[in-house]
C-alpha cells in the first residue's frame, strides 16, 4: 500500500491526480469506507470537476487502507430513515452510479478488501474491476432486511448471469477473489494490496495513452448495444466510424502506426 492511500487523511472523499489519471479515494476508516448520502453528494461534485477537465483521461475508484474498498452504505444513516429519506437515498445513489457508468473516460475499480453492498454496486458501475487477494464481494442486504437499491440487482445479473446473481443476493453470502475471477466479475487479481496499487497505476497509465475520441466511442458502443437489432447495431457502428475517421486523433493513430512511432493524442 502506498502512503497516499493510508487511511485517516481527514477528508472523507478526495480526488488525487497524477498526469491524466484521477483517483477517487473514499477515506472513512471508522465506517470501513461506507457510503453515506453526504459522501455520495461529494463524489458527485468531484465528478463534475473531472468532467470539466479535458486533461483527465482515466478515473480510478478505491478505498483507503488495506482492508476495505467500500463496505456498503452507512447503516448508521439507514437506521434513522423515514420513507421519504429512504426514497432519496435510492435516488442519489442510482443517479451517481449511472453517471459513473456513463462517463466518457474509462473507469477502474481498484478493490482493496471488502467490496460489499453499495461498494460492489459502485465497483460494478466502473468499466474494469481489479482486486487484491484479500478482496471479498457481496450484496449482503438480505441479512439486515434491506435490498440492493443502487442498481446492483441489474448490473450483477448483466455481469455474471441471472443464476449466480440470484444466489449471491438471496443468500447474502460473500464470494472470494477466486470466485469473482472465475465468474467474470473481476478482470485481474493481485497478491497484495501494494501489488494492486501498482497494477492499477500501470493499467490506468496505459488507458490514458489511448485516443480520447475512440475511448468515448468504445464506451458508447458498450453502453448502447442492449436491445438493438443487428441492423441498428450496423447503423450505429457505421455512424461512429464515419465520425472517427474525421478526427485528428484517428489520423494521428493511423499515421503513427504506419510510421512505427508512438501516437500523441489531443482528444480532437
Amino acid at each position: 500500500m502506498t502512503e497516499r492511500f493510508a487511511a485517516g487523511s481527514g477528508e472523507e472523499v478526495r480526488i488525487e491526480t497524477e498526469d491524466a489519471v484521477a483517483t477517487l479515494v473514499v477515506d472513512r476508516p471508522a465506517q470501513r469506507n461506507a457510503l453515506s448520502i453526504p459522501v455520495c453528494e461529494q463524489i458527485n461534485d468531484l465528478i463534475s470537476d473531472l468532467e470539466a477537465n479535458p486533461d483527465i483521461r482515466v478515473l480510478v475508484v478505491t478505498g483507503s487502507g488495506p482492508k476495505s474498498f467500500i463496505a456498503g452504505a452507512d447503516i448508521n444513516e439507514l437506521v434513522t430513515y423515514t420513507p421519504a429519506q429512504g426514497y432519496r437515498h435510492i435516488e442519489v445513489g442510482h443517479k451517481l452510479f449511472t453517471r459513473i457508468e456513463n462517463l466518457g473516460i474509462p473507469t477502474i475499480a481498484s478493490v482493496n478488501g471488502y467490496c460489499l453492498g453499495g461498494g460492489l454496486e459502485i465497483a460494478m458501475a466502473c468499466d474494469i474491476r481489479l482486486a487484491s487477494n484479500n478482496a471479498r464481494f457481496g450484496l449482503p442486504e438480505i441479512n439486515i432486511a434491506m435490498v440492493p437499491g443502487w442498481g446492483g440487482t441489474e448490473r450483477l445479473q448483466r455481469l455474471i448471469g441471472q443464476s449466480r446473481a440470484a444466489a449471491m443476493m438471496i443468500t447474502g453470502e460473500m464470494i472470494s477473489i477466486d470466485e469473482a475471477i472465475s465468474c467474470g466479475l473481476v478482470y485481474r487479481q493481485f497478491e497484495t494490496v501494494a501489488a494492486l496499487r501498482t497494477g492499477t497505476d500501470e493499467l490506468a497509465r496505459k488507458l490514458a495513452g489511448f485516443a480520447p475520441v475512440s475511448m468515448r466511442a468504445t464506451k458508447q458502443m458498450l453502453l448502447t448495444s442492449a436491445g438493438l437489432s443487428p441492423d441498428q447495431i450496423l447503423q450505429r457502428d457505421a455512424a461512429l466510424l464515419a465520425y472517427l475517421v474525421s478526427t485528428a486523433d484517428a489520423k494521428e493513430g493511423l499515421t503513427a502506426f504506419l510510421e512505427k512511432r508512438t501516437a500523441s493524442y489531443k482528444g480532437e
